[in-house]
């Protein structure tokens, strides 16, 4: 059966009418303070760290769908309830508070920041990620998106595009129709005016190809999946319907969520090196000032067990962000990498922490390149963790959200070597916990040599003033 756009609107006009029950006012009617208050006390005194369910104590968020939380996938995307939970407390943290995520990802700090009617300052190195962030994070109106939905439509029936863009392995990934049909849709969607609504569909456009590419969908990396040979009548224009009609949906819950226009701004791709609100797409040579931040909620990357930068490539190289020849570079610009040149592999690394020291000299007998990513994860993250602590305001928090796991065989206590870093830029923490990983997307075994993740450590620090220091 051939599906119009009109039968994707009608539709999902209908499922947008049922999704106003949504909890417009989760932030005001929902308070945390108290039991974030209950958790330091009961940590301070007793010293022991708790297993928290952050998903229970924000029971009222229910696990799914969430204003546009889903509107793309991207691997190990940190719990939404968790950002909920710290924002929410609004008598401990205050109101109209400025919040950063450092390693913004796909922005789900940014939106729960907006949402608790804060204010969001974003950055991120992976465009992709940026990308989708932007749009997670922009009220668009959906009539107007319903509308250019039908015009997409229109052109792709009209268009005789034939260039594709440089994909890596294109002919692994894409059959021959689903390429012609990608290019065809991808020239539709470039016509359009807007820059917000081309964004939109740009997204929308990078979740369709990686639906209707060869890749396992279960998994966060290409791999390719089993059962090809069913899969010989993939409908490009179709699946973008329908994924259209989501995205739609989940932009009408955003709206209806939060009345208040947002406040967000961009600081840039390295969170190193912070830089001086600017609009999407661009860089401000100037640094982000001191002081500027109340709160910082921040998941990093592992160290070398997160192929972020393979895990978008199908989507970088049809967007035109990155094509096979540009992913290495790329990668080189993020943190938590998982590939060095070999040059350096037999390099004398030495961090600030010694138990970190003496763990690499001990992983550097079985492999000197996991030694040397492990080393260089963790002087980045202390040039992170530096930025953070200059541009936080004295008194100002940080709440970590960290995993540890292991490298050929050796414990890695990443949030061992964070705190240690952390205090020594005033950062002191005042709640340490742990929240069990339920999704899949960090329990997957990465390399033989990197070890599985099932806890993520929740820390929670205060800048202490100079005159406390």
């Amino acid at each position: 059966m051939n599906l119009k756009a009109s039968d994707f609107i009608e539709k999902a006009k209908n499922d947008i009418s049922n999704n106003k029950s949504c909890d417009i006012s989760a932030y005001q009617k929902h308070d945390t303070t108290k039991a974030l208050l209950s958790i330091i006390n009961e940590y301070s005194s007793t010293g022991e760290v708790p297993t928290l369910s952050f998903r229970s104590l924000v029971s009222w968020i229910k696990v799914g769908e969430r204003a546009t939380h889903y509107i793309h996938p991207y691997p190990a995307k940190l719990l939404p309830q968790i950002a909920h939970f710290f924002l929410a407390a609004k008598g401990y943290f205050g109101e109209n508070i400025r919040v950063l995520d450092p390693f913004g990802g796909t922005g789900t700090v940014a939106l729960e920041t907006l949402l608790s009617g804060n204010i969001a300052y974003y950055s991120d190195a992976n465009p992709l990620a940026r990308l989708i962030a932007k749009v997670k994070t922009t009220k668009i109106n959906t009539q107007s998106l319903n509308v250019h939905l039908e015009q997409i439509e229109k052109a792709y029936k009209r268009s005789r595009a034939q260039k594709a863009p440089n994909v890596v392995n294109l002919e692994k990934w894409f059959t021959q129709d689903v390429v012609r049909g990608l290019v065809r849709l991808k020239a539709s969607i470039e016509s359009i005016k807007d820059s917000s609504v081309k964004d939109f569909f740009s997204v929308v456009f990078s979740a369709t190809a990686r639906r209707v590419s060869n890749a396992d969908p279960r998994l966060s990396v290409p791999v390719q999946r089993k059962d090809l040979a069913h899969r010989k009548n993939v409908n490009v224009m179709e699946t973008f319907l329908q994924q259209a009609q989501l995205s739609i949906q989940r932009m009408s819950a955003l709206e209806n969520m939060s009345p208040d226009e947002f406040e967000v701004h961009d600081v840039g791709l390295d969170a190193r090196h912070l830089k001086h609100p600017a609009s999407w797409g661009s860089e401000a040579g100037a640094a982000l000032e001191e002081g500027t931040i109340d709160l910082i909620i921040t998941s990093p990357p592992y160290a070398g067990a997160q192929k972020y930068i393979r895990a978008s490539s199908l989507s970088l190289g049809w967007l035109g962000m990155a094509g096979s020849g540009d992913l290495k570079s790329l990668e080189n610009q993020s943190i938590g990498r998982e590939h060095l040149p070999k040059a350096v592999w037999n390099t004398s690394f030495t961090t600030s922490v010694q138990a970190a020291n003496d763990l690499i000299l001990r992983v550097r007998e079985k492999n000197p390149l996991r030694a040397a990513i492990i080393a260089t994860y963790i002087n980045e993250m202390e040039s992170s963790i530096s930025e953070m602590s200059r541009v936080l305001v004295d008194g100002g928090h940080l709440v970590l959200i960290i995993g540890n796991n292991e490298v050929c065989g050796e414990a890695f206590a990443s949030s061992e070597y964070l705190a240690t870093i952390a205090k020594k830029y005033s950062l002191i923490p005042i709640l340490k916990a742990v929240d069990e990983i339920k999704s899949r997307g960090l329990m997957t075994k990465r390399n033989k040599t990197a070890g599985l993740i099932s806890l993520e450590w929740v820390i929670l620090f205060k800048k202490s003033s100079s005159r406390e220091v």
